[in-house]
């Protein structure tokens, strides 16, 4: 069973050996200016590998939702502004129906938080609820960059 992994975009070379998808994205992720970017979807070399890009504010307590995904890898990086990324095992938290189409599992539980902060990266597996876009100590804005990266 993998966990989630948080790391340090410059320590990226020792995760290419993940397989060539996950290069893909690493080389992407360094060689990207975000701030130029609309908010989007942008398919990295195929539609195996996409790249998010989203604008938001944090939420506050009460305000966020566990999720989690069967076919995808998130890696997920924030361009700008700060966030706390809920993480539990998904064992540990109760399953509502999988929405196939959209590779998504609402979950509800308890969990820990991770802090991710410009530079840093989370890698979160199938094995991994998490909940992102959480307010540090109150509502910030965030540019954030997640990285689908297929399984299969």
């Amino acid at each position: 069973m993998r966990a989630m992994v948080k790391d340090l975009l410059a320590l990226h070379e020792r995760y290419r050996c993940l397989g060539p998808r996950f290069a893909r994205a690493f080389d992407y992720a360094l060689a990207t200016d975000f701030t130029a970017m609309a908010d989007g979807t942008y398919p990295i070399g195929g539609d195996d590998v996409r790249a998010l890009v989203q604008r938001y504010a944090t939420k506050g307590p009460g305000e966020g939702r566990w999720e989690a995904h069967r076919t995808h890898v998130d890696l997920q990086m924030v361009v700008s502004g700060e966030e706390h990324i809920g993480v539990a095992p998904l064992h540990t938290l109760v399953a509502e129906p999988y929405d196939q189409a959209r590779d998504l599992l609402w979950l509800t539980g308890d969990g820990d938080e991770v802090t991710l902060r410009p530079g840093d990266f989370v890698l979160l597996w199938p094995e991994d609820g998490h909940m992102p876009g959480m307010a540090i100590s109150g509502p910030v804005s965030v540019l954030k960059v997640v990285f689908k990266i297929a399984l299969s």
